[in-house]
């Protein structure tokens, strides 16, 4: 496991800031910058611009909450964290960046305590906000190494994973996040829903579109929610799914990580 040193990152934007006393262009694009040669088909700008929108801290944000944010040893907790999850797990090793979290994006503040994350199949990302807890650390890097370890067992090339793929994914972290955290940890939109409930939302919302891939723009809008769509509707659907599997199965974390979508959603009986 590779944590690299965004802090190092962090405090080296801070001088260049009180250097020049301003955000400037290039500043803004700092972390874009440092991650580049891991999304080597994105330019810098493309690539802060993606964080930004998934909860990364703001180029403007004050110096005073960062150096608060720098305070606080979220590379050792999460770092130990990780740890237990690689054994937990036998998970593969990968490339982890920790930086602080937008904590003026109301939703997520409201939805998920300013902790947000980020994970592909060789590396992941997790936004913390200041003051965030043991719990919350563990429950964040439950959720995204989960995903590390399912990319792992079915790797493919990104442009073909599809919103089942997706729903699996998350329904499967979130059902591990409350496993070992609890039933309060965890996505806040996510709940327990009938045989009924879950069939109509099946029906409505996954079946007309369950085999587009991720550059579809109903794939991010089943994830994540639009106008006229239900928030993180494809998490909620996921999630029972996995729940109503583990219940017959009762399988290890580990073994579940390894199950194909397809007999995890045998489970649910769906039409």
């Amino acid at each position: 496991m590779l944590i690299h040193p965004t802090d190092k990152w962090l405090r080296e934007w801070l001088d260049q800031r009180q250097t020049s006393n301003q955000v400037s262009s290039s500043s803004k694009n700092t972390i874009g910058n440092k991650l580049s040669p891991y999304f080597s088909s994105f330019s810098a700008s493309s690539i802060q611009s993606h964080l930004l929108q998934h909860g990364m801290f703001d180029p403007d944000t004050e110096e005073k909450q960062i150096e608060e944010w720098l305070s606080q040893p979220f590379h050792r907790k999460a770092g130990k964290a990780l740890k237990k999850c690689q054994e937990m797990w036998n998970g593969p090793d990968t490339n982890v960046f920790i930086l602080p979290s937008n904590e003026n994006i109301s939703e997520f503040k409201r939805w998920y305590n300013s902790n947000a994350g980020l994970s592909f199949p060789d590396k992941l990302l997790l936004f913390l906000q200041k003051r965030a807890t043991n719990t919350e650390i563990l429950a964040l890097v439950i959720h995204e190494y989960s995903h590390i370890c399912r990319l792992h067992h079915f790797s493919k090339p990104e442009n073909e994973y599809t919103v089942l793929d997706a729903i699996m994914l998350e329904g499967t972290a979130e059902w591990l996040v409350r496993k070992h955290v609890g039933e309060k940890a965890g996505n806040k939109r996510i709940n327990w829903l009938s045989d009924t409930e879950l069939q109509q939302l099946w029906e409505r919302w996954v079946t007309p579109y369950i085999s587009i891939t991720r550059d579809h723009p109903r794939h991010d809008t089943i994830m994540y929610g639009a106008p006229g769509t239900p928030k993180n509707i494809g998490y909620l659907i996921g999630f029972n799914i996995v729940a109503r599997f583990m219940k017959q199965k009762k399988l290890s974390g580990q073994a579940l990580l390894k199950m194909k979508k397809e007999d995890i959603l045998s489970a649910a009986q769906l039409k």
